[in-house]
């Protein structure tokens, strides 16, 4: 009924194929959707960088950012010159007159053309411009380091997907094994009922648990066809774009930094909590905006103004203004708005303390999380190789009369148990060393590139 094997479990040779003894757990049917010939592989590397570049959190950080560098660029026009132009056509309804006791004369046209150009210009206005340009300039890096942030997020959560995806692939190819070995039984157990040494009711058995075992596998590949259409999306491709998978992953690479590092590195590199100390300087930069409005403005302004006058002896009028303006009194406006400043200071110190207490619990979990994984892959490694073990007894034992037909399928059932749990333990701990990674502000596409046994690169 087994298949041929040497009793091991490896997770695979150096070249990263995930096998269960000697049988390749990736055979040669792929469904047509997940393999095409000639394509180049997706590989992990290659997912996370689709995500950096075409998903949609990446593309909204991408908006996001250049509506903060919009924001920067409205604060320099400041320092720019002031320069509006006014002109048109005016018609009254009577022509003006000028009266000086008995004597009567027209003082302008009844219709006429006028001009106005000004150009004005801020001197000095007690540092507002240069705070209102730190503060966004703050800003702006918040909003850039925020957005790389959700990529990242978004990077870690579809390689979850992604090894999901290859686990169910693989899971197929346990499931094929199955069914070989179910087929293989049923056969023996024909042979023994056509000599009259077993009953009809083990037939039967045998004959539900590989359809069962069948419509188990229709199952799976809907599941894998569905996977791969959510896995496209996230990568904003199209749902219905064909995907070639490579055959299997090696072992995860090892994480290099012990819980403390983890957690310190989390904190200082963390682009969430990077984002909240721009923010903080941003904001006090705002509020340093705010106390400025108690300075004058220094202001120089420029205007060349013509009116079309018959009656006038210079129609051109040229004007210069040099002078200070300041709000003397605004019952308390400009007090209020510096507290309200003040508050939104504290609050996001807040939010950033809360944030980096927060990053350090999810990478406890998240570290805590992966260990687990790795420990449940070698149990699973070993819960196989019993699992085959007492397979081969009870197979011997049904031969000799010693068992029944249930329990060469529970023993057989268990044992598929076992090599499923190979298989998504092994990717389910990418996943959740994605999330570990993610949570720190590592660089994903470059640790997973470095390979098995590379050290990640330092920040």
């Amino acid at each position: 009924m087994r298949g041929p094997n040497d009793g091991s479990v490896p997770l695979g040779p150096r070249g990263g194929i995930l096998r269960i003894g000697r049988v390749t757990l990736t055979t040669a049917v792929f469904l047509s959707a997940l393999s095409v010939p000639a394509q180049t592989l997706l590989t992990l590397p290659e997912v996370l960088r689709l995500v950096a570049r075409t998903s949609l959190p990446a593309e909204s950080a991408r908006l996001d950012l250049a509506s903060a560098k919009e924001d920067t660029a409205r604060v320099k026009a400041s320092y720019y010159p002031f320069i509006t132009l006014d002109g048109g056509h005016v018609n009254l309804d009577n022509q003006p007159f000028f009266k000086s006791g008995p004597i009567i004369f027209p003082s302008s046209n009844q219709a006429y053309w006028q001009y106005a150009i000004t150009v004005q210009q801020v001197l000095w206005d007690g540092g507002r411009r240069q705070a209102a340009m730190a503060s966004s300039r703050a800003m702006e890096s918040a909003v850039a380091l925020k957005g790389a942030s959700d990529v990242r997020r978004m990077q870690a959560a579809v390689a979850g997907r992604y090894v999901a995806l290859l686990s169910q692939r693989d899971q197929r190819s346990v499931l094929q094994l199955r069914q070989k070995a179910l087929g293989d039984y049923l056969r023996i157990v024909k042979d023994l009922f056509d000599e009259g040494m077993t009953a009809r009711n083990d037939l039967l058995r045998t004959e539900v648990a590989l359809r069962t075992v069948g419509d188990q596998a229709s199952t799976l590949d809907n599941a894998c066809a569905n996977s791969l259409e959510a896995l496209n999306r996230d990568l904003g491709l199209d749902p219905t774009t064909p995907q070639a998978l490579p055959d299997g992953l090696p072992p995860p690479p090892p994480v290099p930094w012990d819980e403390a590092a983890c957690r310190s590195r989390a904190v200082d590199h963390n682009d969430a909590v990077k984002a909240l100390t721009q923010k903080v300087k941003g904001l006090e930069q705002a509020r340093e905006l705010k106390r400025r409005d108690y300075y004058p403005n220094v202001v120089a302004q420029f205007s060349n103004g013509y009116q079309q006058n018959d009656y006038l002896l210079y129609p051109h009028v040229n004007s210069l203004f040099l002078g200070v303006s300041l709000d003397v009194f605004d019952g308390g406006a400009r007090a209020a708005r510096i507290r309200q400043a003040g508050d939104e200071v504290e609050r996001a110190r807040w939010e950033l303390e809360d944030a980096k207490r927060g990053v350090s619990l999810a990478v406890g979990q998240a570290l805590r999380d992966y260990g687990e994984a790795l420990k449940e892959v070698e149990t699973a490694r070993a819960n196989v190789a019993a699992s085959e073990e007492n397979l081969r007894i009870i197979e011997d034992q049904y031969k000799e009369g010693l068992a029944r037909t249930t329990d060469v399928l529970d023993a057989e059932s268990v044992l598929a148990e076992s090599r499923y749990g190979v298989v998504r333990m092994h990717y389910e701990a990418y996943g959740r060393q994605a999330t570990l990674l993610a949570a720190m502000g590592e660089d994903l596409v470059a640790f997973y590139e470095a390979g098995p046994g590379a050290p990640a690169k330092e920040n």
